[in-house]
């Protein structure tokens, strides 16, 4: 069971890799009406106020882990949100990344 799900694992980050890497290549099939938009959208999840969202959030959820030390069921739930406030923080600079790089 556990060797399924490292391969299966490994197969999403395979993926997810090479997303990464064709992500250049459908940019530059997009049209140009739709750049400005396109570039809306990507400053919209990659600005500053996003980048101080996920600081207050990362924050309070820091503060709430210290609190609540004892309390199991809260501190899986606190690590899930951490976890996935670091994946969303990590994603938005992906983007921002790969949007320098093709601008």
């Amino acid at each position: 069971m556990k060797n399924l799900q490292i391969k299966t694992g490994i197969k999403i980050i395979f993926f997810l890799l090479l997303f990464v890497s064709a992500a250049p290549l459908f940019a530059q099939v997009i049209p140009p009406q739709l750049q400005t938009v396109s570039q809306q959208i990507e400053e919209a999840f990659t600005g500053p106020i996003v980048k101080i969202i996920l600081v207050c959030c990362l924050a309070a959820c820091g503060i709430a882990y210290a609190f609540n030390k004892d309390n199991e069921k809260m501190k899986r739930n606190l690590i899930a949100i951490i976890v996935g406030i670091v994946i969303i923080g990590a994603a938005t600079e992906i983007v921002a990344m790969v949007g320098n790089n093709i601008g």
